[in-house]
């Protein structure tokens, strides 16, 4: 036998470095949308509104995203996926500079309405895109990575853009997004793929909104918003929870956020592995478990059990639910994408629309379960959203399309 009938093993591959672009890009966006709850009344103080009216500068993000997202899919369904990731983030970057200029209300309000269109445009098309750059053996680590960015922008980037705001000002935090928005840009101009392969023609002909009539769509996005729900029904009175149950001030409870952000840091990145390496409706289904036990956990320890076993109890089973509830998010995009490959773009669009519509109800509901039961309901509540999404995710079928393993976007 001669050298050349030994065999020969292909190197393992690699995950592309320009994840680590989009990954930025993820970053900049979601430290620019979560950060504005903690400058409120700084805000307020500043464009001399009430602190209530300043408030609707969160709402007005969410609104635009959420219903932006899959409108600006369908409207931009016909162009490139490399210059629509690079001109979104351009105009991200752009318009955060133009709202470090607001000396108005009305001016900053308009600016977010524009950052939600745009990041609704980057957001889902950058996981898209993640997804079909690499083989679907990686895909799970692929999405966790740009999906990490936002993830690291709540563990870190809030709280940074907070200190920097005391230290300089609103506008200067909004100044440094804009520029790691613009760095992320360049990065993308100059080490995103040129050429992609094409996606199947008929996708581009298809009707817009055509995607949530394939088979298991439409579930798989009420999944979504019941993971959002209970997620946020308890999330967003987490403050109140920690001082009504343990009498954490300020200072505890900025721990307690700073290690759910390491959590779920932690969480998408062991995820997206998991995910790969078990598969999307294992894993799935996996933490949607895991979410309804910490939930339920959590409400049992602030109603039935004393402060002192309570505490430690408490802020362990939030730091998993960090972990669980971000570790989700990697499984669930995947099957969507799995579901219907060729229109990837426009089904995490509406999966984005989903969460967000997710987390409006969920505040609304643990704000309904406080005035019933009381702040330690929530997260009863949230454990109800979640078993319910799990037995949809047990009746789910778990046969991908075999087109899946072979598509990838358009770079025209």
């Amino acid at each position: 036998m001669n050298g050349t009938d030994l065999p020969t093993s292909q190197p393992p591959e690699r995950l592309p470095l320009s994840l680590g672009w989009l990954a930025l890009g993820a970053f900049a966006i979601g430290t620019e949308s979560f950060m504005v709850a903690g400058l409120l009344p700084v805000l307020a103080a500043d464009l001399q509104v009430s602190a209530a009216r300043a408030g609707q500068l969160v709402l007005l993000f969410a609104l635009s995203y959420a219903i932006g997202s899959p409108v600006m899919a369908a409207l931009l369904a016909r162009f490139g996926r490399r210059p629509l990731l690079i001109a979104s983030l351009a105009a991200f970057s752009a318009l955060t500079l133009a709202a470090s200029m607001a000396h108005g209300f009305a001016q900053l309000a308009f600016a977010r309405v524009a950052l939600g269109l745009v990041a609704g445009v980057f957001l889902p098309t950058a996981s898209a895109v993640a997804a079909a750059m690499v083989s679907p053996a990686l895909r799970g680590r692929a999405l966790a990575i740009v999906t990490g960015g936002g993830t690291v922008a709540v563990a870190l980037g809030v709280p940074l853009g907070a200190w920097i705001s005391g230290w300089g000002g609103w506008r200067t935090a909004y100044l440094l997004i804009a520029a790691a928005a613009a760095l992320a840009t360049l990065g993308l101009a100059l080490g995103l793929p040129r050429t992609l392969a094409q996606a199947p023609a008929a996708a581009k002909r298809a009707p817009a909104f055509a995607v949530a009539r394939e088979p298991g769509v439409l579930p798989a996005l009420l999944i979504s918003m019941l993971w959002a729900t209970g997620g946020f029904s308890f999330y967003t009175y987490i403050a109140l929870f920690l001082s009504e149950t343990l009498g954490f001030g300020a200072e505890g409870a900025s721990a307690v956020f700073f290690a759910i952000g390491v959590a779920a840091a932690i969480g998408t990145a062991a995820g997206g592995w998991a995910t790969d390496r078990f598969g999307a409706d294992r894993m799935a289904q996996g933490f949607a478990l895991m979410l309804v036990l910490i939930l339920g956990g959590l409400s049992f320890s602030a109603q039935m059990l004393p402060r002192g076993l309570a505490l430690p109890l408490i802020v362990g089973l939030s730091a998993l639910w960090g972990f669980a509830g971000w570790g989700f998010g990697p499984a669930q995009a995947v099957r969507l994408i799995r579901l219907a490959p060729e229109r990837a773009p426009m089904t995490l669009s509406l999966n984005a629309s989903a969460i967000y519509l997710g987390i409006a109800a969920g505040s609304a509901l643990g704000g309904m379960a406080i005035e019933l039961a009381g702040v330690g309901a929530v997260g009863w509540v949230g454990a109800a959203c979640q078993f319910t999404g799990l037995m949809l995710l047990l009746r789910a079928p778990r046969a991908a399309r075999s087109a899946s393993s072979n598509y990838v976007f358009d770079s025209k």
